[in-house]
């Protein structure tokens, strides 16, 4: 920038020379332009043509320095705040990062590498010799001996600044010169007590995960069992006993209701339990997506029509092969018709369309009920969410959970939406159209 500022000034007063020239040839005609433009002027002329070059020489100097230093000034600005950066994304790291010498001076570090050594700052280490500090000196200095060929993980005891010792798992490099010399050493450490409390908590965590899931399988295997069997009697005796009283075959319908509560408790636990330990197994083919609607559609014929409630079927007239689970598709449509049925006052309506494109089918099933809430539109998935919902319609609180684990195991997508409370819901998911396979899915 200076040169350039320099250039540009003194080309501009060899201009002003040779104006000047051209000027003095038309008001002196008795001598030659060359002459003029050459130093064969008048003593007062010269004078004046070299005051003038040297000024914008001058001038042109200073203005290029100003600009040097002008620029200087922006890249030291600039460097200040990348090593603020870096400084600042080195004290946050939740490892010590340090930089020493062979004979374990230590040349920079983060503010992580001091506390690990029982200091406050950075700055005290200058003060620190590593080599030192080390409790085994001489397995120290074996190792940083090896460090000339590779890198490596090492462990070992050092002492801190208020004279406790702590083990610390490192990993150093070395920086060689062109004769193989160490030139410094670079490291990254951690305390190993702090990563065996970690390795501690997962183990725990682990044991814990086991004993959550060897408990539900227990306990819903403990608990089906009986219902089963008072489920089995109830029905009985609802079937086979004409002569029951109002009253009695109206509580022990009550009975029944809960009883089959329980078993879908039960059964929902069981499952979602499995899916998320990987017990659960797919068996993909490809179904027509219509007959298997259809088939839903009779299977809940008896829950609609004890509420006087209407079903329409909206699909495309050509096939509509899906490919997913047949037992696992069934389960997810059930799943979500009969939620339609329950949340639907008596004589709602419910309608399924289908639509279709070059690689998904999307199925879904609106409602005529209460509606679900905005804020609660993305929790309704969740396993026992805490939907407000009125307290005569009860559920496992598992249904829609579970059901949202089958849609995405056959990789499909499910989602909800609604206009808001009193305005109905609409549940849709999509399934794939092609692949045939035997998969296991792990939660």
């Amino acid at each position: 920038m200076k040169k350039k500022t320099v250039l540009v000034l003194t080309s501009l007063g060899l201009l002003l020379w040779v104006l000047s020239a051209i000027v003095n040839y038309y008001t002196s005609p008795t001598q030659s332009f060359l002459d003029l433009l050459s130093l064969n002027v008048s003593n007062q002329t010269l004078f004046f043509r070299i005051v003038a070059l040297a000024m914008l020489a001058i001038t042109g100097a200073l203005l290029g320095r100003n600009s040097v230093s002008l620029d200087r000034e922006s890249s030291v600005d600039e460097l200040r705040k990348s090593n603020e950066k870096f400084v600042s994304l080195l004290n946050n790291l939740p490892v010590g990062v340090y930089r020493a010498t062979l004979d374990g001076r230590i040349l920079d570090a983060n503010r992580q590498f001091a506390e690990i050594l029982g200091y406050k700052d950075a700055s005290e280490l200058h003060k620190v010799n590593l080599n030192e500090i080390c409790v085994d000196k001489s397995g120290r200095q074996e190792h940083l001996e090896r460090l000339r060929d590779t890198p490596l993980f090492v462990e070992f005891e050092l002492q801190r600044a208020d004279g406790r010792t702590i083990w610390i798992r490192d990993y150093p490099k070395a920086s060689l010169d062109a004769n193989g010399t160490i030139i410094h050493i670079d490291g990254v450490c951690v305390q190993t007590q702090g990563m065996d409390a970690i390795m501690r908590d997962l183990t725990e965590h682990r044991r814990l995960q086991n004993m959550k899931d060897h408990f539900i399988v227990a306990v819903t295997h403990e608990l089906r069992t009986p219902l089963v069997s008072i489920k089995g009697y109830v029905d009985h005796i609802i079937a086979r006993e004409p002569n029951l009283s109002t009253s009695l075959k109206s509580k022990i319908e009550v009975v029944k209701r809960n009883t089959d509560r329980l078993l879908q408790l039960t059964d929902d636990l069981l499952n979602v339990q499995n899916m998320e330990s990987g017990r659960l197994e797919f068996k993909f083919e490809t179904l027509n997506l219509q007959e298997t609607l259809t088939q839903c559609i009779d299977e809940i014929q008896p829950l609609l029509k004890d509420k006087a409630q209407e079903i329409r079927l909206e699909v495309p007239g050509n096939p509509l092969p899906v490919v997913c689970d047949r037992l696992r598709l069934n389960e997810v449509l059930m799943n979500i018709l009969s939620n339609a049925s329950k949340f639907s006052p008596n004589g709602g309506s419910i309608i399924i369309r289908v639509e279709e494109d070059a690689t998904t089918i999307t199925v879904s099933i609106t409602d005529s009920g209460i509606g679900i809430d905005k804020k609660d539109l993305k929790r309704v998935f969740e396993p026992f969410a805490a939907i407000e919902k009125p307290s005569y319609i009860k559920g496992s609180g598992l249904g829609l959970s579970l059901t949202k684990k089958l849609v995405e195991a056959q990789q499909g997508k499910i989602w909800a939406t609604s206009l808001g409370k009193g305005q109905g819901a609409t549940f849709a998911f999509t399934l794939p159209k092609s692949r045939e396979e035997v998969v296991t899915i792990h939660g």
